[in-house]
């Protein structure tokens, strides 16, 4: 019998941090679950000894040290690939779940056919200093592009991106996009295929570190060079407008706010106006606290 949810790890280089991840997918309360870890042919030989440990140790583990180096989205393609649950969920290899995310997040979907994605807030963590809490991200209106257009508003770290979903949905939308901000962009596509839910209660911990902690070696590592790997957001904006699976004026007015929200954002730093962020950001929250009460 198929597991009924499928966590899938796409791992590179950092065999102690991908164990306390796994360990956080097999300590999780709700037990039919498979854990598909895929090893983006590390250097360091380590990854592979913790992984074959995992496997042996656990028959929900499913290990692959990949023959050669994938990149980024074809890891996190491949493991959606093999995964043979009924809801699947991706996680970092250097990120951490609380031991009910998952039981809760299904909770969440099984109750609700019009909800396509349920995540708990993450939480972000430079050196085991809390950093950032993420705002909450609930997408339920009617009409797609609205929902679209949402989620282009408040998106900053991409928690959602470390939801559940189902399997055949995320199948449907392509899975994950090998272009810069593809993370954005498949969350996009599934919150036009249904709403979006934040659980309360429960977090991913997510870690700063590593090539995504580097906005310009991760765009590099997915085919940007010189101008548009410094400034790849005005590239995102750009294929946005086409790449959208919702109305013209939704996808320009999505592609407008990564304009006006990243670059701009940096911007206003650089002319002295970032000591209002914390600010802005501590009100946001507490908005958002009180209509998630209402």
């Amino acid at each position: 019998m198929p597991p009924l949810v499928s966590v899938g790890i796409p791992a590179y280089n950092r065999p102690e941090s991908m164990e306390r991840a796994a360990r956080s997918v097999l300590g999780q309360t709700l037990g039919d679950l498979e854990l598909v870890l895929s090893d983006d042919a590390s250097p360091d030989e380590e990854v592979a000894r913790v992984g074959e440990r995992l496997a042996e140790e656990d028959p929900r583990v499913r290990y692959r040290r990949q023959p050669r180096n994938l990149g980024h989205d074809g890891n996190y393609q491949y493991v959606l690939e093999q995964a043979q649950g009924r809801y699947f969920m991706w996680l970092a290899d250097d990120d951490w779940l609380d031991p009910g995310y998952v039981e809760r997040c299904l909770a969440a979907l099984e109750a609700d056919p019009g909800l396509a994605l349920a995540w708990g807030t993450a939480r972000l963590y430079r050196d085991d200093e809390l950093l950032i809490v993420e705002r909450r991200i609930d997408l339920d209106a009617r009409r797609p592009g609205v929902r679209v257009v949402g989620f282009f508003a408040r998106v900053s770290v991409n928690g959602p991106l470390f939801g559940l979903m189902r399997r055949s949905d995320l199948l449907a939308v392509g899975g994950f996009p090998p272009v810069p901000g593809g993370d954005w962009l498949l969350v996009a596509r599934m919150a036009a295929r249904g709403r979006v839910l934040t659980v309360d209660g429960v977090h991913q911990h997510r870690s700063t570190t590593g090539l995504g902690a580097s906005e310009v070696d991760l765009a590099r590592s997915l085919g940007l060079t010189g101008g548009w790997a410094r400034h790849h957001h005005l590239w995102v904006a750009r294929h946005l407008l086409g790449a959208l699976p919702v109305s013209r004026p939704a996808a320009a007015l999505s592609a407008l706010l990564v304009l006006l929200r990243f670059p701009g954002i940096a911007l206003l730093r650089r002319a002295g106006l970032g000591l209002l962020e914390p600010h802005v950001s501590a009100w946001l929250r507490a908005r958002d606290l009180r209509g998630s009460r209402s």
